[in-house]
Parts: structure tokens; sequence; C-alpha cells
């Protein structure tokens, strides 16, 4: 019995441990995923195309504190170009107490159907060109999908695309709003 008591506590501890090691690996791989995907945002191109990092200090990541200082998304953003085209013509964010944003959109710039989500900001900061830039989670209609985004540094124009490392105005699912 008391042999067998022994082995159950040696198994306990034997769990414990692993579980915080997991613990650990999967903190470290969240950030370096997040590094990875601040150099990516922030990468220049050298003259073959091929992206690499930036080397200018003004890259600074800041954890999201829920101001609105730091990204200034809120507001009401068009592209009338997207009217009836399977994207959002007109977005619009709110600021919510919890530091996340209430995020609608519209078919039509004018109105039509509109679809309501919520972003949770994951990581900002402000690239070598001085945009400020955000990685983020959008939860809509019970999906979800993490996504970039990228302020010009005027705040006039407003890049986003979703499932993605890098923004890229050629790729997949890019959007562009200018605010209103």
């Amino acid at each position: 019995m008391k042999q067998s008591l022994i082995k159950l506590i040696a198994v306990m501890g034997l769990l414990i441990l692993l579980v915080s090691c997991y613990s650990i690996i999967e903190s470290a791989v969240e950030n370096a995923a997040a590094e990875e995907t601040e150099e990516a945002m922030t990468g220049t191109e050298d003259d073959s195309g091929q992206a690499k990092a930036g080397t200018g200090e003004s890259a600074s990541a800041t954890a999201p504190s829920g101001t609105a200082g730091e990204h200034n998304i809120a507001g009401t953003w068009i592209n009338p170009e997207y009217n009836d085209e399977g994207r959002s013509a007109r977005v619009v964010y709110t600021l919510n107490a919890d530091g996340t944003y209430t995020y609608l959109a519209f078919d039509r710039v004018e109105g039509g159907d509109v679809y309501e989500g919520i972003v949770k900001y994951v990581k900002i900061w402000v690239d070598e060109q001085g945009r400020s830039c955000g990685q983020s989670v959008v939860t809509l209609g019970g999906m979800s999908w993490d996504t970039l985004d990228r302020i010009s540094t005027d705040g006039s124009t407003l890049e986003v695309q979703s499932g993605v490392r890098k923004i890229n105005p050629d790729g997949p699912r890019y959007s562009i709003y200018y605010r209103q």
C-alpha cells in the first residue's frame, strides 16, 4: 500500500511537471509567432522583391491597453468600389469599455445588410514608416479569424487583410478603406 501511494505521488508530480513544460512551450510559441507577424508587417523588400526585416527603431510593439489613442481605428471607413461586390463597403468601429471594438460591416456605403462583430487587438505597434498597425481577432456570427490592419500616418486610409502574416495589397482578402 505504501509503495502504491509513493508511485501515485510520483506520477502526479510528473504530470504537474509536464503541464508546466507545456505551458512554457505554448507561451514561447505564441510570443515567437507574434514577433514574426510584427517583423513581417514592418519588413521591407530588397531589390529581388523578397521581404526582409525592417531596421527602424520605430517598430515598437506595445500591448493593447484599450485606449483609442494607440490605434485610432474608431470611426467610419468606406470604399464605394465595394458596393455589392461581396465585401463590406462601409465599416464602423466603436471602442468598448473593455478595450475591444464593436465592428459593423455594411454591404453598401449607404447601408444595406449589416453584420456585427467584435474586434479584440492582440498587438498594436507603429511600423518604420510611422503607420499604426494592429493584429486582432475578429469574431462575427460565431466565427473568428485573425486579421492585420494598418492605418496611414495621416489617419485617412485603413488597410485590412485576414488570415495573413503580412499585408499584401495584391493578396487575397485585402481591403482598403478611407475615413469618412
